[in-house]
């Protein structure tokens, strides 16, 4: 069998032997001697462990890595839009608390200025009545004045008149 023709069911039944498992044991006897940390070309020795066993591995797992490493990469951009959406929601959410608040603001305002100008036409009122409520009793006075003068003359028309003798 070849190394492409080797499926993750084979692998799991156990009828196909894995390579790379032994690879995997040689890695991790190498790595427990402290011996072979050390040395620098161990390290050359390593590298090409690690590639034997990512040759080994089946498509389906390096497949299957590609689409988790992909859909890690995927979760992560909609984490980071998610974010973005929140972050912009907050702003959003904070301009229109802010603009709610001012336009509060401006009602209040508004309404003690309303107060303000009705308290002002009240008053503004009650001081032209006083002054027409006196220009009447001014002009009053005068039809009284005056119709005491005409009840006078005519007073004066219906007394006989004297007729005074010639000196």
């Amino acid at each position: 069998m070849s190394k492409e023709e080797i499926s993750i069911e084979d692998v799991v039944s156990g009828q196909v032997k894995m390579e790379y498992v032994d690879q995997l044991e040689l890695l991790r006897e190498n790595l427990s001697s402290n011996s072979f940390l050390n040395n620098k070309s161990n390290k050359k020795e390593l590298l090409k462990l690690v590639e034997n066993l990512i040759d080994l591995m089946p498509v389906e797992l390096r497949t299957a890595r590609f689409i988790v490493r992909e859909q890690q990469l995927y979760l992560k951009k909609a984490k980071e839009e998610a974010e973005e959406i929140l972050a912009n929601a907050d702003k959003e959410s904070s301009r229109l608390i802010s603009e709610s608040f001012v336009l509060q603001e401006a009602v209040v305002e508004a309404n003690a200025l309303v107060k303000q100008a009705e308290q002002e036409a009240i008053l503004n009122r009650a001081n032209v009545e006083d002054k027409l409520d006196t220009k009447l009793q001014e002009i009053q006075l005068k039809f009284d004045e005056l119709n005491e003068i005409i009840e006078r003359e005519k007073s004066n028309l219906r007394q006989p008149r004297k007729i005074s003798e010639p000196e």
